[in-house]
Formats: structure tokens, sequence, C-alpha cells
């Protein structure tokens, strides 16, 4: 045992004397817990799980993510509109102009390429004839 009083010791002097003496009854009231704790997290373990399922199934829903894909075109197509039509300096708008036909260009040339490699594709595919003598 310990000669000493608990007003007199610190709080860790006395949780190390409470775990020399109580240990066993330490560990039952700590495995109580741990084992209540489970039960009640059982079923509600499981309504959170469903619950994050269903919110990131939305996410996944073809139609949901077509009305947000929209959404974006639109508020792009807004925004385009918007800028083309800020007051700006003539020498702005030819800048604003070149760029769009750039965007064209490109946009023509990645097309073009595609369908080359499209081609190209198709005719490897093709079966080729083969001399066997």
């Amino acid at each position: 045992m310990c000669d000493r009083k608990i007003d007199d010791m610190s709080t860790d002097e006395i949780l190390e004397f409470l775990v020399r003496t109580q240990r066993d009854k330490i560990e039952k009231i700590l495995k109580a817990q741990k084992d209540s704790v489970k039960e009640k997290m059982g079923p509600q373990k499981e309504k959170i799980e469903d619950a994050l399922k269903a919110g990131t199934s939305l996410f996944f829903n073809p139609e949901i993510q077509r009305h947000f894909v929209k959404a974006g075109m639109e508020f792009l197509a807004g925004m385009e509109e918007l800028i083309r039509n800020i007051p700006m300096p003539d020498f702005m708008k030819e800048t604003m102009h070149k760029a769009s036909e750039s965007k064209d260009i490109i946009v023509k040339d990645i097309a073009n390429e595609k369908d080359a490699e499209k081609k190209q594709k198709t005719e490897d595919s093709k079966m080729k004839k083969i001399d066997v003598e």
C-alpha cells in the first residue's frame, strides 16, 4: 500500500496507485465501456454508411451530372457574351477577335489530327496480303 495521503499526491501518482491496486476493476470498466460503445455504434455505423452511400451516389447519377454540365456550359457561354459586350478599346476587341480565330484554327487542327489518327487505325487494322512461298 501507500503510506501517503491522497491529498499529498499528484494526479499522476494517484493514477499510478489506482492502476497498481485496482487494475482488474479498471480493465473490466474499460472493457464494458468498449463493448457498450460497439453495441451503440453498430446501428449508427450502418446508418452513417447508408447516408454516405446515398450522398455519394447523387454525384454519380448521370441525370444530375448532365444538369451540372449544362449549367457549367451555360455559365461559360454567359461569361463569353459578357466579355464580348463589355465596353473596351478597339485594340482589345481586335486582340479578342484574333484569339477567337486562333482558337477556331486550333480546334480544326485537333479535329483533323483525330480524323487522321482514326483513318490510320482503320488502315492498320485491315488485313494485309502476305505472300507465302
